[in-house]
């Protein structure tokens, strides 16, 4: 039987340890650590803890779509058991603000963010191009690097090309619907027409 220690599974819940160990390593509690030093400094202001019974200014509603192709409103969810992995609520401009941050070394060294950029190697298994919380891939010699996600009336992805300085974020307020297909695209269209301007 293989030794599952060597190989590569995501789940939320190791991104829920990794807030502990932010929390026992900065004596801090991890929403008001992440608040500190990644929404402030990323100027993005409209990101918060997703508490459901709260009246937050501009949430959206959250849909899915029934076999049958029927919208109808998502199953309530509080998040508020997986902070790190999922609580999060945000607009598609504050992510850009994030991405922004990310591609112009506000929040890291450049050399911090090169080595959480690079995938890990498992013992066993085929390399996944997974890193330190990114996902990575090719595509004629551009390097993406990126993240989806998705939950009860949600389908987010997030993706930039971090040598070609450019990114996309695409929210979508319904499960289950293929956005990284979109951002993928755009991304493209964006490249193609820097590409472009430099001709």
């Amino acid at each position: 039987m293989a030794d599952t220690g060597k190989q590569f599974h995501y789940s939320t819940q190791g991104y829920t340890l990794v807030g502990c160990v932010i929390e026992g390593a900065s004596g801090d509690r991890y929403a008001d650590f992440v608040a500190r030093n990644v929404f402030v400094p990323a100027a993005m202001s409209h990101t918060q803890s997703d508490d459901r019974f709260a009246i937050i200014p501009y949430r959206t509603r959250f849909y899915r779509k029934t076999n049958s192709g029927t919208v109808e409103n998502a199953d309530f969810l509080d998040s508020s058991y997986k902070t790190p992995g999922g609580e999060w609520l945000s607009s598609a401009e504050d992510m850009g603000r994030f991405e922004v941050a990310i591609l112009n070394d506000r929040l890291l060294k450049r050399s911090t963010r090169d080595l959480m950029l690079t995938p890990l190697k498992p013992g066993e298994g085929e390399p996944n191009g997974y890193a330190l919380g990114w996902g990575t891939f090719s595509d004629n010699g551009i390097l993406y690097v990126g993240h989806s996600g998705g939950q009860q009336g949600t389908s987010t992805d997030f993706l930039i090309a971090p040598e070609k300085s450019v990114g996309v974020v695409v929210l979508a307020n319904m499960e289950q619907i293929p956005v990284n297909q979109l951002s993928r695209e755009v991304l493209r269209i964006l490249l193609a027409a820097g590409s472009d301007r430099k001709r």
